[in-house]
């Protein structure tokens, strides 16, 4: 996880690097390092389960956006479904583990529209606050991520990112 918390440190880092009047270029590029520090989290956890450490660099170079957005996205509408269905009486313990995955998968997929804003659409001006709130999105997904990463429904998940579908 080492370098998935110093992408998001230089994320933070990036949002907040000129006091006044921020440059594009670093808003931007906080913006993508974002995302790319809850990718490179999700990854760096889902070949940590592989046994034999010698094949996990190859394994993480097999993870493709595309398919991780794919299964985050069916992900979250599984969860909402659930949610729409469950007994709103529930307290947020009941729900929590859902509830952190549906952070995780949530701010994921935002996370990937506003990387690939930041980093093809030049017509796009961005306000600190707004890169600030991206960064804020991948914090909230690590934070989330910490407590349920043991969880059965955290680890089918991570198995879903590298699933293709057939």
């Amino acid at each position: 996880m080492a370098l998935a918390d110093d992408l998001l440190e230089q994320a933070h880092h990036l949002a907040r690097r000129e006091k006044s009047k921020p440059r594009q270029a670093s808003l931007r590029r906080a913006i993508s390092t974002a995302y790319y520090a809850l990718f490179h989290l999700l990854i760096s956890e889902a070949v940590l389960n592989w046994k034999r450490s010698e094949h996990r660099f190859d394994l993480a170079r097999s993870f493709e956006h595309g398919q991780m957005r794919a299964a985050s996205e069916l992900q979250k509408k599984v969860l909402l479904r659930q949610q729409k269905m469950a007994d709103p009486k529930l307290d947020g313990e009941d729900l929590s583990i859902d509830y952190h995955l549906l952070k995780v998968v949530s701010n994921f997929v935002e996370l990937q529209q506003q990387r690939h804003l930041a980093d093809y659409d030049n017509s796009r001006v961005w306000t600190r606050v707004e890169a600030l709130n991206e960064v804020h999105s991948a914090s909230e997904a690590f934070r989330s991520w910490q407590i349920i990463r043991n969880e059965p429904a955290a680890q089918d998940y991570l198995f879903s990112l590298m699933l293709k579908k057939r």
